[in-house]
């Protein structure tokens, strides 16, 4: 099991289980309409196809952050493509999610010695299948989530652990620097790099020059970025105005995916702590895999830190989701610390197993927890109201009437803004196919038919990838491999937890975009009847009969 070839093969089961919750999250709750920042991000598009475009537009701010890697990646699609779509930018961004997935499975397994490669991937396998991110997942612009957290990880590998001047050495330095351009907190990843490099030298007890210059790269990056820092009038109201603001929203960051228990953080970082004091024994074996989770750890406190100052009055009781993919690394760091402590003591392996065995069930319950608010309190709300949003739309473009386009509840965030957005004619020839009227001169799309069938299979891949796990594991537990013996009661217990997660995905299957949209359509229909304004309400009456036969 350490070659790689073979732990390839978890590293699919990974990828697919990851790529096909995603897709489906987005197919179910994904809207082809601009949502929110995109109406804001037209205004870059407009400057594009006049031909206005500087390189400083590229590197200008977009509220706190410099969103240059997504702007490349939107263009580029848009380019291909030949008109923007956000459905297609949800696909694309399952796929970066996915990478990012395998790259920290990767990295773990290295640092791990390039050992239990299948029960990496399966306890990192709850951390990208559920939806507990869904905001991100259905939110075309939120790339740049993704590429902060893919950029962080090479970044910190590459600075905190390669050699100074090899090429992965180069390579971190150009992550780093690269992070800075896909969000603010982009510059957090070299400062856990730095930080990781002081350890290294108080457990060495000595001054490495080798360590001091990936330490003075790390402090350099960060310099930059914290030049390249942009603070808005406008976002002073979401952040922390007392000491006791602060540590609220960051005790509530610490706790996740426990926001209703403030004593969840000791729990949490119990085994990072313990990792920590034996690591700082001379005698410890596995100094590189404690350093790197002691390193994701460092990376996700800074995130949770600036979330906690930044954000504090922002999300209500629990965290955004969107932040939830960096603050779970903290919690990735712990259930891995706990497998690794698991393993010190060969004569209590098996009750250290049990506790850690125990510890991650409570993880993995607080995730699935998560995921049930996320879903009930974030993607169903939010899709009610870019259904709201699709009609008005519609509405418009088939009689141009202003006033009724303006009318509440309308296109979030700014109306007047979308409305300036539709009757754009430069901006007409690549704005989704949603918001332009009907006509024989629309330009065929060259991907959304494959983004449409990924989406529309997208359960399938999710079954696919847990079957593919399923069928690895059951083959290790019978050929007796190295880490999967028959007796191995983690092994069998990643084997039933697949295939309950295959019946569960199996059940599931028949939902679809359209019997979700059914339901909620009727929704709408009842609220607007409840409000009194039934012309309104008669129109989403109509859509939902329309999608009648799909319902379950």
């Amino acid at each position: 099991m350490s070659s790689f070839k073979t732990f390839a093969f978890w590293l699919a089961a990974l990828f697919l289980a990851t790529l096909g919750s995603h897709l489906w999250v987005a197919w179910l709750y994904g809207s082809p309409l601009l949502f929110w920042d995109q109406w804001y991000q037209a205004a870059f598009f407009k400057s594009w196809v006049a031909g206005n475009l500087t390189w400083s537009d590229f590197f200008a701010s977009h509220n706190e952050h410099r969103v240059l890697a997504t702007r490349i990646l939107d263009m580029t699609l848009i380019r291909i493509n030949g008109r923007w779509e956000p459905l297609l930018q949800m696909t694309v961004n399952a796929f970066l999610i996915s990478t990012y997935a395998c790259a920290l499975a990767w990295s773990l397994w290295h640092f791990f010695e390039r050992k239990n490669g299948w029960l990496i991937c399966f306890l990192l396998m709850p951390f990208f299948v559920l939806p507990f991110g869904g905001e991100s997942t259905t939110w075309g612009f939120n790339s740049q989530q993704y590429f902060v957290n893919l950029f962080g990880l090479v970044a910190v590998v590459g600075l905190g652990f390669c050699k100074v001047g090899g090429w992965r050495w180069w390579a971190g330095i150009f992550a780093a620097f690269a992070g800075l351009f896909t969000m603010a907190n982009g510059l957090l990843a070299p400062m856990a790099a730095g930080g990781m490099i002081v350890l290294r030298m108080i457990k060495d007890r000595r001054l490495d020059k080798t360590n001091l210059i990936s330490l003075a790269a790390a402090l350099a990056v960060f310099a930059v970025g914290a030049a390249l820092t942009v603070t808005r009038q406008v976002d002073r109201s979401f952040q922390a105005h007392s000491f006791l603001e602060f540590t609220a929203a960051l005790t509530r960051n610490l706790s996740w995916p426990f926001y209703h228990a403030p004593v969840m953080p000791c729990f949490i970082v119990a085994p990072l702590a313990l990792l920590l004091a034996f690591y700082l024994r001379s005698n410890f074996p596995q100094p590189r895999a404690a350093e790197f989770l002691l390193a994701l750890a460092v990376w996700s406190m800074l995130q949770a830190v600036v979330l906690a100052y930044g954000r504090a009055n922002y999300g209500g009781p629990i965290p955004s989701s969107r932040y939830m993919d960096w603050l779970d690394i903290l919690v990735i760091a712990a259930v891995f610390a706990a497998f690794l402590l698991a393993q010190l003591d060969e004569h209590r392996q098996v009750q250290n197993g049990i506790l850690a065995a125990a510890f991650i069930a409570v993880i993995v319950a607080g995730l699935c927890k998560m995921s049930q608010i996320v879903v009930a309190d974030l993607l169903v709300p939010n899709r009610i109201l870019t259904l709201v949003s699709e009609e008005r739309v519609q509405n418009f473009l088939a009689n141009g009437n202003e006033s009724e386009f303006l009318q509440h509840p309308t296109v979030p965030p700014d109306p007047a803004l979308a409305l300036s957005v539709l009757r754009d004619p430069q901006l007409q020839p690549i704005l989704p196919r949603c918001c332009v009227r009907q006509s024989s001169d629309i330009k065929p799309e060259r991907l959304m038919s494959c983004s449409n069938w990924l989406m529309e299979h997208s359960a399938a891949f999710l079954f696919a990838g847990l079957l593919l796990f399923c069928g690895l594991c059951g083959y290790g537990l019978a050929r007796g491999l190295p880490g999967l013996r028959a007796r191995n009661p983690a092994g069998v217990l990643a084997l039933l937890a697949c295939l309950a997660a295959l019946g569960f995905v199996w059940c599931k299957h028949p939902v679809s975009r359209q019997s979700v949209e059914y339901a909620l359509q009727q929704q709408i229909a009842s609220r607007f009847k409840a409000a009194g304004n039934l012309k309104r309400a008669a129109i989403h009456e109509q859509k939902a009969a329309a999608l009648k036969q799909f319902a379950n």
